[in-house]
């Protein structure tokens, strides 16, 4: 009887412990399922509005999030003092971390509303700087990895790309909610962009560059050490970088195209792709951190010319110096 009554116990707890993961389970879905409602109540709304109203909706979300997300705000506002220390004053800090807001809400907006639009509207919004750079790679028939950040527009840069010029892949993990993933997906299938996840990257991109299709990767984030990565300076203090642009670059014969999208104004962009960066075939650590590190010094300098639009937000010298963002 004991035995009987101690199993009924057991039997109790774990069906009490199903119970609440099921619970658990039905509340992420219910949660998941708001995000789309709400993803479709902005892209109805961002269709059927006038372009001074979009405008004036997402300002107002970005002024709600400089207000109420006062973590990020914090960690922008470290990552100002470390890149820029006092040769910017503390009112010229507070308004690049307003701008970057305004930023990151207009990517949302282009993120959307880019769903439904053809590149002849695409091309109406955008001027090309150093075009030539790219056409002449593609008229040699060169293998092409572009090297971007997070800066000004980049929700723009990738599809506008991808539709003008040559097909694209793009190296991104998975969304958490699956309805937004499989939007995001199909989407950037139509837009001539094909999506590989971190797992497995490398093969992807292998397989992507033999294809004859561009490969596009981003440089800006903090890594950590169980990736590929170098220490390179950055606004002359250290960081991580992914060194994968330069180890592909090396060992597929392919050039490194650096390219950005600055924000002249809602919904005008300039992209202005770098000069483009040969690499030597089995290049060793020393240069293969020496290019990393140009790119570092492109984008750097990149920023100081407008440092609104990049995306300060995120911790990028947490390696290093974690004790900034405490």
């Amino acid at each position: 009887m004991f035995f009987l009554g101690y199993l009924d116990k057991i039997m109790f707890n774990e069906s009490i412990s199903i119970l609440c993961c099921l619970r658990r389970v039905l509340l992420r879905r219910s949660y998941q399922r708001k995000v789309i409602i709400t993803y479709r109540f902005f892209e109805l709304l961002f269709y059927v509005s006038p372009k001074f109203l979009s405008k004036y909706v997402l300002n107002s979300i970005a002024y709600l999030a400089y207000l109420f997300a006062k973590k990020h705000a914090r960690i922008a506002k470290a990552n100002l003092d470390l890149a820029f220390g006092d040769s910017k004053t503390e009112e010229e800090k507070k308004r690049i971390i307003k701008s970057s807001f305004v930023n990151m809400a207009y990517n949302m907006y282009e993120f959307i509303v880019l769903q439904r639009t053809s590149l002849e509207k695409m091309d109406q919004k955008v001027i090309v700087e150093n075009e030539a750079y790219l056409t002449t790679l593609l008229e040699e028939n060169k293998k092409v990895i572009f090297v971007s950040a997070h800066y000004g527009c980049w929700e723009f840069t990738i599809p506008y790309l991808a539709m003008k010029y040559n097909p694209l892949t793009i190296i991104s993990r998975k969304l958490n909610n699956p309805y937004l993933n499989e939007l995001f997906t199909e989407t950037r299938h139509k837009k001539n962009l094909e999506m590989c996840e971190k797992s497995g990257a490398a093969k992807c991109v292998v397989k992507a560059i033999k294809k004859g299709r561009i490969v596009a990767l981003t440089t800006d984030q903090n890594i950590h050490k169980k990736q590929s990565y170098t220490d390179v300076n950055f606004f002359e203090h250290k960081v991580t970088q992914v060194d994968s642009p330069v180890r592909f670059a090396s060992k597929l014969d392919a050039v490194i195209l650096q390219v950005f999208t600055v924000r002249e104004d809602f919904e005008k962009y300039k992209i202005i792709f770098k000069e483009p960066i040969k690499v030597k075939p089995n290049m060793n650590e020393e240069e293969i951190q020496s290019v990393s590190q140009k790119l570092s010094n492109i984008l750097e300098d990149q920023i100081k010319k407008k440092p609104d639009d990049w995306f300060w937000q995120h911790r990028r010298w947490n390696m290093y110096y974690p004790e900034i963002y405490k």
